[in-house]
């Protein structure tokens, strides 16, 4: 198929750019930028990258002729570094997604994927939280994530777009640019013999998937919007708390140094997604165990690190 990729250059864009052109597909991307996960995994030059904001909605038209799916992938990602820049997170990820998807309208695309996140549902009365809960997060980045994920449903409600919204857990592998980010930050302190520093208490209890599953996912995603357009899936697995994948980690690598433990107060919860009706809908189950993924991107860490 000939397929649209936003955001082609992050972390899950650049690896489902890598996937698709191993299935044989016919791929496009869309960015600002042609560079970072793409060099990364030495895709520069591959295929035709747009480079355009995702506001220019004449532009994304231009990119989606005659497309058979869009991939709606960019965003700023991250709590702090929306915090950081509320309007801009807001423009990018609120704006940015309506523009997108207008743009998948008017070129009548007939398969579009779009990533809202996990961050959304904040603390729950019940868990394992399942789609229809409550959006209680009220970080700026969730609450722009929040605003994206209900525009694609009114763009299937009210215009019939087949749009699939996906609320993935947390990423984690190699090529992972967010040092801020719990797995790839622990390993890199630990490489240069630096205590890893938890922000929180360590107690918190979240899923981490392996790029590779999340790969899946998104492949897994693509024909649900042919017939369920404005349904919305999370995308999970197995709960780890902070203190547990740091401690895996330290044990993974043979390092003994102690982590800091900060208890700075944050608006990070417990979470605990219920993902069954997307394994119902596509078979999908996640197939890389935390110690095997943390055991990939250690090793690619430490060749980066060699380099």
């Amino acid at each position: 198929m000939r397929i649209v990729v936003t955001g082609c250059s992050g972390l899950i864009g650049s690896a489902l750019c890598e996937r698709l052109l191993e299935e044989g597909h016919d791929i496009k991307g869309y960015d600002l930028q042609e560079g970072w996960m793409l060099e990364s995994r030495g895709l520069v030059g591959k295929f035709p990258v747009t480079k355009g904001d995702i506001s220019s909605i004449y532009t994304l038209q231009a990119a989606m002729y005659k497309a058979d799916a869009v991939y709606h992938l960019a965003a700023i990602s991250g709590v702090e570094a929306s915090r950081q820049d509320g309007p801009k997170s807001l423009e990018v990820n609120v704006q940015g997604t309506w523009t997108v998807l207008e743009a998948c309208r008017r070129q009548r695309i007939p398969r579009v994927v779009t990533a809202s996140s996990n961050h959304i549902y904040g603390p729950q009365p019940q868990y394992p939280v399942k789609e229809y809960a409550a959006m209680n997060q009220l970080d700026t980045y969730s609450v722009s994530k929040i605003c994206a994920d209900y525009i694609a449903r009114m763009y299937a409600h009210n215009y019939e777009l087949p749009v699939v919204i996906i609320r993935n857990t947390n990423c984690y592998g190699p090529h992972d640019p967010h040092d801020d980010h719990l797995i790839p930050g622990t390993i890199k302190s630990l490489l240069a013999g630096r205590s890893p520093e938890i922000r929180g208490d360590g107690m918190t209890k979240k899923a981490y998937l392996y790029i590779d599953d999340v790969v899946d996912a998104y492949l897994a995603a693509l024909d649900l919007g042919l017939t369920k357009g404005g349904e919305a899936y999370n995308i999970s697995g197995m709960n780890h708390s902070v203190l547990e994948v740091v401690t895996t980690i330290q044990r993974m690598m043979g390092m003994k140094i102690p982590a800091v433990v900060k208890n700075i107060p944050n608006d990070q919860s417990h979470e605990n997604l219920d993902w069954t009706k997307f394994h119902k809908a596509t078979g999908w189950t996640p197939k890389v165990s935390l110690e095997l993924g943390i055991n990939k991107t250690v090793e690619w860490m430490k060749k980066k690190v060699a380099v």
